[in-house]
């Protein structure tokens, strides 16, 4: 049995960031930019992804047409296919953080999701004891390495 809430149910945000990109080889790319925008409010780490699907969609959906080579027609570009997924984004964004505007706390929000302030480690880091113990682990095995003690010669 999977425990999905040690894992934070990345099973399930990995089967949506999948059927998004099914959804995009099907040329159902409002249905693949929906589905990737609901991923990107579920879990925030998924924004790595956001310029490949931004780029993609450019090309393949907000150009029309394009030459028998296969390179785009800058001409055939579309305003309103590119207001149209720019308005599927922020209706989904709209509904996910819309709340957090109407209590004015998308400030905190945004302090939850980008920690700056704190530093690269959780501030539970330093306490907790796995992390100690694997620093001691590191420690040692460095001093271990450097001063030969941990190992005898047979073992060369």
């Amino acid at each position: 049995i999977v425990d999905h809430i040690h894992f934070q149910y990345n099973g399930f945000l990995f089967g949506l960031m999948l059927l998004s990109i099914a959804r995009l080889f099907q040329k159902r790319h409002m249905e693949g930019a929906f589905l990737f925008a609901v991923l990107l409010h579920f879990k925030h780490i998924y924004l790595y992804v956001a310029p490949a699907y931004g780029v993609y969609l450019l090309r393949s959906y907000c150009f029309t047409a394009n030459k028998p080579d296969g390179s785009i027609r800058w001409k055939s570009f579309s305003f309103v296919r590119l207001i149209s997924l720019g308005l599927v984004v922020f209706l989904v964004s709209a509904l996910s953080l819309g709340p957090f505007l109407a209590l004015n706390q998308l400030p905190q929000v945004f302090s939850r999701l980008f920690p700056f302030k704190r530093g690269l480690c959780h501030a539970y880091w330093a306490p907790n004891f796995w992390a100690l113990y694997n620093a001691l682990d590191k420690v040692l095995s460095v001093i271990g390495m450097v001063a030969s003690i941990f190992y005898s010669d047979s073992e060369y």
